[in-house]
């Protein structure tokens, strides 16, 4: 089992004295280099009931492959719990309660943005029949457009610092009402319209606010919470939790570190229930916490999301696991299955052997027999070598009652519930006793859920006031500098993005082999292009980026022509805004469509000049 070997060396090199000490580069190599799960895994396929066999076979049997395509192009989307859910007209305006719009063409799509699990919701809503090639290649190009045009930009790109500056103040963090009810519980922030309302309730139910203002508040909140969930809230109450958001995040900034010290115990209360953070891990954790806390609590929200995300991907198959009848469905589930399992234990979240009701072979109990020793490895500095064995065994209890050991022992269920001879037996297979076994430990993953929820909110919360504060401490810097329009500018790379990704998926003729009429490129490139032209020739100033894009792109037609896009918008500097400033210039009686149009190859030859040496320099690194 070379995994588990494995397991000993990282120990050992984790606890060599000359890899103590952690520097920002190795955590940056950290990060560059942990293990993604392609697009297709994140994203949760959905079809609507009113969707044929035929279409769903048919999207089903390409869907995965679009959405791992950009990768080869160094592009990943990072988070989990992604929803794509795919629709037709009449479901989807059944839904809605209103009908498209007129100027709407089918396919479409939308997408939305849920605050609170910080994931995102693609529709893609078709038309009755997919009978031409044009049709096909529209849905391509709207997946592509919502997956690598909005998401893979808000997680990869906009977040640098080169791109909040172009906001100029106006970035508003926002928190939905359950979000702001929970800050109300747990940190108690200072707030004085929630003080008032406290205060009413005290003096009318004649309470003492001093000593139980804490009960009072709790119940206020639980009142809202039910009211918000009825949708039943008054307008003076909506805006009174609108209120007492804006004095938290106040409060966030003037109490800093007693609001620091208040997470933490949060953080570690729910460790103390979960043990999310693993005996291997703990020192590092310590280190950050005492030395880096942001670093420290982004990496307890980065845990956070993972065990929701997958607790998610685990609760999802199972509801399903009664309409997987097809042999193909079940060995497809099968397989993310086992994926999910293998990406656990590489990363060291479970222990195998530690991991209740996992069969092991001899070879495997051998390296569980040894294992102890390693752990005494671990043992903090200056315990006592009496309290040794002690030790180990509670850092052992402490791998076999982690959350990931719950959650890979839920995996291993279903993959002996989503074996065909299971799933033959009709609906008994959720009876026997590994469904009765995993029915109890999605209930335990059920109930760990809202505090998950609650504590993840918490610190995202935290974290972007916190980085916005940093912001605004440089607002005179930032104002000096020349900014270019953000939304446009989000706008023109969503439509380049799509346009160029679908050419280059269609131009391999393994996947334009079963499009009715095949697949033309230079004639869809000549049809985008005309319309680009036309656009930018009516002022529609977001397709003067569009067309620079292109501009750029079409200096070297091949691969490296994307990844070198990529590169400088992960790369910007001081160029790149100067260029992106002049394109987007507001038009003056001097300056006419003509003329800007005219610049723009000047422009785009000053993109790849300031840019193309430093892409070489980093080619050329180690």
């Amino acid at each position: 089992m070379k995994s588990f070997d494995s397991i000993e060396k990282s120990l050992e090199e984790r606890l060599d004295p000359k890899r103590r000490t952690i520097v920002e580069s190795q955590l940056r190599e950290y990060d560059q280099k942990k293990l993604q799960i392609p697009a297709s895994k994140i994203f949760q396929i959905e079809f609507s009931k009113s969707i044929s066999e035929e279409i769903k076979s048919f999207l089903n049997e390409r869907i995965s492959k679009i959405l791992d395509f950009p990768e080869k192009f160094g592009m990943k989307i990072r988070s989990s719990g992604h929803l794509l859910r795919i629709i037709d007209k009449t479901a989807y305006e059944a839904e809605v309660g209103s009908p498209l719009p007129k100027n709407v063409s089918l396919p479409a799509s939308r997408i939305k943005f849920f605050s609170n699990s910080r994931s995102f919701k693609v529709i893609i809503i078709l038309p009755e029949k997919l009978v031409t090639a044009e049709t096909i290649i529209n849905i391509t190009r709207n997946l592509f457009s919502k997956l690598y045009g909005n998401i893979f930009l808000d997680e990869k790109i906009l977040p640098l610092e080169f791109y909040q500056q172009n906001l100029n103040g106006k970035q508003e963090i926002t928190a939905a009402v359950p979000e702001i009810l929970n800050l109300a519980t747990e940190l108690y922030l200072t707030s004085e319209s929630l003080d008032k309302y406290c205060e009413s309730i005290a003096e009318s139910d004649r309470l003492s606010i001093e000593k139980q203002g804490d009960e009072i508040r709790k119940q206020l909140a639980g009142e809202w919470m039910d009211k918000w969930q009825e949708q039943a809230l008054t307008t003076e109450e909506q805006n009174t939790i609108e209120s007492i958001f804006v004095e938290f995040k106040e409060s966030m900034r003037t109490n800093n570190e007693q609001i620091i010290n208040s997470i933490t115990e949060r953080v570690k209360k729910l460790n103390n229930q979960l043990h999310y953070i693993l005996p291997h891990e703990m020192s590092d954790y310590e280190y950050f916490e005492k030395n880096n806390t942001t670093h420290y609590m982004r990496s307890v929200l980065n845990k956070l999301e993972e065990i929701s995300s997958l607790s998610d991907f685990i609760e999802g198959l199972y509801s399903d696991l009664d309409n997987l009848s097809e042999d193909r469905d079940l060995i497809r589930i099968s397989k993310q299955i086992r994926l999910r399992m293998q990406q656990l234990r590489r990363e060291k979240k479970v222990i195998q052997f530690y991991v209740p009701g996992i069969p092991m072979d001899e070879k495997l109990e051998k390296i569980r027999q040894k294992f102890p020793l390693i752990l005494t490895k671990l043992i903090p500095r200056r315990t006592p070598l009496k309290d040794w064995s002690k030790t180990v065994k509670r850092m052992e209890k402490h791998y076999s009652e982690s959350i990931y050991s719950k959650l890979y022992s839920a995996l291993h269920c279903l993959t002996l519930l989503a074996g065909t001879e299971n799933n033959s037996k009709e609906h008994s297979f959720k009876t026997n006793e590994t469904g009765l076994r995993l029915k109890k430990l999605l209930s335990v993953l059920k109930f760990r859920r809202p505090e998950i929820k609650a504590t993840q909110s918490t610190l995202g919360i935290f974290l972007e006031i916190n980085e916005q504060s940093f912001t605004d401490s440089k607002a005179d810097v930032i104002e000096q500098r020349q900014s270019f329009p953000l939304d446009e500018f989000k706008t023109a790379w969503n439509y380049f993005i799509a346009s160029v990704l679908t050419m280059i998926y269609y131009q391999d003729s393994l996947n334009s082999n079963d499009l009715p009429q095949g697949f033309n490129a230079e004639n869809y490139t000549k049809s985008i292009l005309g319309y680009v032209d036309k656009q930018c020739f009516r002022g529609i100033n977001y397709f003067h980026i569009v067309k620079l894009l292109w501009i750029i792109f079409d200096k070297n037609l091949n691969s490296n022509a994307l990844k070198f896009l990529i590169f400088c918008l992960q790369n910007p500097n001081e160029n790149l805004r100067f260029i992106l400033h002049q394109v987007m210039l507001p038009q003056s009686g001097s300056l006419s469509i003509d003329r800007r149009l005219e610049k723009l190859p000047k422009f785009g030859n000053a993109w790849i000049t300031a840019f193309q040496n430093r892409m070489d320099r980093v080619a050329d690194q180690p």
